[in-house]
């Protein structure tokens, strides 16, 4: 059975080619590199932008990178239904609404998510087999403590919160369908592009496969 729930039947609708990529990891580990460069390398793949409530970083622009909103705007999005999954995550709301789901359906096949790991079990709870989960980890705690501090975002009792939250985020690396260690960039990728190329090639997403190609 292609789909196996009504949501995933209204989100995807009727297209038994596209899925959603969800892909988590705790701060600092390299998603966001990792999410620019597969959209830039990867025709069909469209990454969904995720409303929150946190106050963007240097650099960062509302629309592009978040949708940043306020804590009021974000309790309307989730009484009226708006928002398909939500979560509280280091101190700030974050959530996919409908509407983003949707446009970046709209221009490819893949839906990336960049989320973190509430969410994502969330997302293979309500997209069952139409959901790729994948976790990307630093080469260590001590890499990923260095990347932190490299940031200079935030001060040293932040960073102890952000270094223990990443422990616990760890710990449900092995529930995803894939795991990714990003010890180089450009590796970590093509990992990324190889269960892409995977995940399409699956029977289950080309049912009139045997009809395209004149089989009777």
């Amino acid at each position: 059975k292609a789909l196996d729930n009504a949501l995933a039947e209204e989100l995807f609708d009727g297209r038994p080619e596209a899925f959603a990529l969800v892909v988590s990891g705790p701060s600092g580990v390299g998603k966001s590199s990792i999410r620019k460069q597969l959209v830039e390398r990867e025709p069909g793949v469209h990454r969904t932008v995720t409303t929150t409530t946190r106050t963007p970083r240097a650099g960062e622009v509302s629309g592009r990178d978040y949708h940043f909103i306020s804590d009021d705007a974000f309790s309307n999005l989730t009484t009226s239904g708006e928002l398909l999954e939500h979560a509280f995550v280091h101190g700030s709301l974050y959530g996919t609404t409908r509407a983003a789901f949707k446009e970046s359906l709209d221009q490819g096949d893949v839906v990336l998510l960049e989320v973190d790991v509430q969410a994502a079990q969330q997302w293979r709870r309500d997209l069952g087999n139409r959901c790729v989960t994948a976790f990307i980890l630093p080469p260590s705690v001590d890499a990923l403590r260095n990347r932190l501090s490299g940031r200079q975002s935030e001060d040293e009792d932040a960073l102890k919160v952000r270094m223990q939250n990443a422990i616990e985020e760890m710990a449900f690396a092995p529930t995803f369908n894939y795991a990714i260690v990003n010890i180089e960039l450009e590796e970590a990728i093509q990992d990324i592009q190889a269960l892409l190329r995977a995940e399409r090639t699956k029977a289950t997403r080309k049912p009139s496969l045997l009809e395209d190609l004149g089989v009777k």
